[in-house]
């Protein structure tokens, strides 16, 4: 039995079609289980399934294989109903976590993101799960020297710049290698930036949102990128290996979000000649967008935005590819099949 929390997010969504296509009919032994709130909507994730499906998909064997998932509401931060929840699973694939860069939403997401996995981790503990792979992220991987690549061996440490996103990462990482401690086997995966269809209006994929909207400017900063499909290939074979007590980069490629954009852009016929944004003016947009929200509205550009756009890392996954073998899909490859369902979902 295999049991997925973050579910109806890119990552879960994508992970879950992908478990649902290697399985046979499950029977009353065999299930997949994902965690959802009670007021989640599911039409995302089908729409992911429909990505894999094709245009030609019979909809009968499409709401199939969407069938296979039990749906279950649950509280991750409950860890006598997560206990619940998994009796009798095997593997455990934690994708779930809170993402914000609103300074007011800071002290919150830290909180979630560790209680969650605390609550996660002594389930399994107590219940016997036999291995989880836990997401992570590349934000809590150690600053490396100046010209080097960022290596799994870097410890993350705070700084009076750290991202709540960053810190709310390691503390989840920190509860896994306590599991570990504990005898619970797992592997924590840590993804640069995840490119993937669907979830257009939020996270990596706003980027194709806000490239066909007419973006104009792009920023020199460099941060790593990897395809979704790369990171749930690497999650289903690490946990179906021996490998245990390991975290691993996932990393396709470094690139300026300039790069990106303007990679976005051709490939979605839209290409344009995007300006390279200046600290000056993205410090004034940020002035004005710090009053929005001093009356009540969302920041577009907080501090930790202004870091990112002009910040440089660099991160190596030389690790995962020497223990299982294997290479990413290019980016631009990537961004092409992405920006092909963009473009079937809204006509440019």
């Amino acid at each position: 039995m295999i049991f997925v929390s973050g579910g109806t997010g890119l990552l879960g969504s994508h992970l879950l079609y992908r478990l649902v296509q290697e399985k046979e009919q499950p029977g009353d032994s065999e299930k997949l289980l994902a965690v959802k709130r009670h007021s989640s909507d599911l039409e995302e994730v089908k729409r992911v399934f429909g990505y894999y499906a094709g245009e030609d998909a019979d909809p009968d064997e499409l709401s199939g294989l969407f069938g296979r998932i039990q749906w279950v509401d649950a509280n991750l931060l409950n860890q006598a109903e997560m206990e619940e929840v998994l009796e009798g699973v095997d593997q455990v694939y934690h994708c779930a976590a809170m993402v914000s860069f609103q300074p007011r939403d800071r002290q919150k997401m830290i909180r979630f993101n560790t209680h969650a996995t605390e609550s996660l981790v002594n389930a399994c503990l107590s219940v016997g799960v036999e291995k989880l792979v836990h997401v992570s992220s590349n934000s809590a991987i150690g600053r490396p020297p100046e010209g080097s690549p960022a290596t799994e061996s870097m410890i993350w440490s705070p700084t009076k710049t750290s991202t709540g996103y960053a810190e709310s990462k390691f503390r989840s990482e920190m509860e896994v290698w306590r599991g570990i401690e504990e005898g619970l086997k797992a592997v924590i995966v840590n993804p640069s930036i995840i490119l993937g269809s669907g979830f257009w209006k939020r996270g990596s994929s706003s980027m194709f949102s806000r490239v066909a909207g007419g973006l104009k400017y792009g920023a020199p900063g460099i941060t790593g990128y990897v395809g979704v499909e790369d990171v749930v290939s690497v999650m289903i074979r690490l946990m179906n290996s021996d490998i245990s007590g390991e975290r691993f980069i996932l990393n396709a490629g470094n690139y300026s979000f300039l790069e990106v954009f303007r990679m976005i852009g051709q490939a979605l016929g839209v290409s344009r000649e995007l300006k390279q944004v200046s600290p000056a003016l993205l410090r004034n947009l940020s002035r004005l967008d710090a009053l929005a929200g001093f009356f009540g509205g969302k920041r577009h550009i907080t501090s930790e935005h202004i870091r990112a756009a002009f910040g440089e890392v660099q991160f190596s996954s030389e690790k995962v590819q020497a223990a299982l073998g294997m290479d990413f899909s290019p980016i631009s490859e990537v961004i092409g099949e992405v920006a092909t369902h963009y473009r079937k979902d809204f006509p440019l």
